[in-house]
Order: C-alpha cells, then structure tokens, then sequence
C-alpha cells in the first residue's frame, strides 16, 4: 500500500495559515523546523511567556489562561526548547529549571511533585481538566503528579544537569529518579494519556540514566500496542496519539508501534483542513465560550508544527 505524501501545496497552505492566524511563537518553531529560523529565536520567542520569578505561564499551554508561574508553563517551555534543539546549557533552560528546583513539594507520601498550577490560576480561564474548585482535584485529576508531570520534568532536569553540571542538586535528582522507577514498576492507567506522553519523553532523552530509560523503555513496550490509537474511531477522541509518543524513527518506541505509525502518519496528512490547519481532538465541553476560540486558534498553529515536524521527520514531506 503506497503511503500518503504531504505535498509542497499542502506546507504552503500550513505556512500561509499560520502567518494569517498564528502566534510569533508558532511561527518562528515553524521556521525552525523548515530551516529558515534557529533555535535561539526559538528561545527568544518562548522567553516572551516568562515572568519575573523565573518561572513560565501566560497562556503558553493554551488550555489555561492564567498569568502566573506554573509547572504546567515550565514544561510546555521545556518541552518547545528540547523540541526545537535548543541546548540544555541555555539561559532560559536553565532559569526556567531553577525555578522548578525551587518550587517542588512533598506530598503526604514523601513523594517530590509539581502541582500543575498555583491554586490563583482557578481565577483564569481555562479547560475542564484543569479546573481545582475543589480542594485536592487537581491533584486527584492527574494521579498525584508523580507520573505527569513528574516524569517529563525529571527528564527535563536530567537534561540541564548534564549540559550543566551541578545546576540540579544530586540528592533531588536521585529521588525523582526512583520516582521515575515506581512508576514505571507500578504502571500508570491506559485513561492516563499524557501520563504515557511523559514516560516516553523519559525514555527518548539520552540524559537520563541508562537503567531507569530502560525500565521505563521495557514497560511502554509492553503496554503501548495495545493503547494508542489505531483505528478511525480512536482517532475521533483524545487518546494517546503514536506520533506523539515516538516523533521521529529514531525514537526508542517507533520500532514497538511500527503497525500502529504508518496510519497515524497517513491519517494526519489526510486530515489536514483546507485551511491549512489542524482541528484539535479536544475541546472545553462548553466551558468558557468566549475564550475557547481563541484557545482553539492557538492550538491549530502548535498542532501544524508538531505534525509538520513529525511528518519531516518520518520522510514523508514533498519538499520543492
């Protein structure tokens, strides 16, 4: 079966969208990805999200609207920068992973968590899963942190440890990395999508100890054939997305979903708008009318660099 080709017209309509709709940010990571930006406009972009405290918000993860620091920003801007190549031994990396060091918690278990975000942020907009009206629900939504965000974080302080000794305190590193080990010996829910997002972000980043990526390699392995998505129906509803867990071939996983990656990448360019853009697989459920269009705006131009980048990656762009 002959595979789909995402065609030079087809990039020039995700350019032309983004340059009419998109944020500076989407735009630049854009470039980035084609060759025509580098990382460091990257990083200057994404600097525009930071505030004084060092840490990261302002609606950079769109679904929620608050202005104040949060491990939610944190790990969106960690996630763009890695993404886009920019080194662990750059400034903002680095402030952005001291405020992490400096804003971590124990929970009742001992464990070390980032809450997603400040109790203040309820006061923003923002979608149905991040809501806290209730004392502990947040907490309850995401399964007490240790595994999303714990995981991603961990990788992304590994990451700055190692461009940078001795940024990350040893002590700390090493309880997040058992961490890491418990949950990849306990297993996270298949109801837990971005949860496995995180543990395959672990597993992909070379920083991280080689016997803790490998456990957590050895249990995606087991667990992902049968949870992401395969079929049209899978894909009509949020779940946990191949491309996401390995973007590129060379990721660590590609080869476990090697049945399940040849549909996502033809079901992504066969699902490209007219437009140009990308229709998000989530909404907020009719929460917050007047602010989700301008969310859902903002996620069609993250979701054309994200697909654009893997569909590069996987060698199926025309380019002139």
């Amino acid at each position: 079966m002959t595979s789909l080709q995402f065609s030079s017209d087809a990039l020039d309509r995700s350019r032309a969208w983004l340059a009419a709709h998109g944020r500076p940010l989407e735009r630049v990571r854009l470039a980035q990805v084609l060759g025509t930006a580098t990382p460091g406009q990257v990083a200057e972009a994404v600097s525009a999200y930071a505030n004084s405290d060092g840490g990261v918000g302002n609606a950079l993860e769109s679904d929620c609207r608050a202005p104040e620091s949060s491990a939610l920003g944190a790990l969106t801007a960690l996630d763009i920068l890695r993404a886009h190549r920019v080194p662990g031994d750059r400034p903002l990396v680095g402030q952005v992973c001291r405020w992490l060091v400096e804003s971590v918690e124990s929970d009742r278990q001992g464990r070390l968590v980032w809450p997603f975000l400040p109790p203040s942020a309820q006061a923003s907009p923002h979608a149905p899963w991040w809501d806290q009206s209730e004392p502990g629900q947040l907490a309850e939504t995401f399964a007490g942190y240790a595994a999303n965000p714990g995981v991603a974080l961990t990788a992304h302080l590994w990451r700055r440890e190692v461009a940078a000794p001795g940024s990350v305190p040893a002590e700390m590193l090493a309880q997040l990395t058992q961490q890491v080990r418990d949950v990849a010996a306990d297993g996270v829910s298949a109801e837990e999508v971005n949860a496995h997002d995180a543990l395959a972000h672990f597993a992909g980043e070379a920083a991280t100890p080689a016997d803790a990526r490998e456990a957590v390699t050895a249990y995606l392995r087991r667990v992902l054939p049968e949870r992401v998505m395969a079929t049209e129906a899978d894909y009509a509803t949020y779940g946990i997305h191949p491309l996401w867990i390995a973007p590129t071939p060379a990721h660590p996983l590609a080869a476990a979903l090697a049945d399940t990656l040849p549909m996502a990448l033809d079901r992504t360019i066969a699902s490209q708008q007219p437009d140009g853009s990308w229709a998000t697989f989530w909404d907020w459920g009719g929460w917050h009318p007047d602010v989700w269009p301008q969310a859902e705006q903002e996620w069609r131009g993250s979701l054309i660099v994200r697909n654009i980048a893997a569909l590069l990656a996987h060698g199926r762009v025309v380019r002139p």
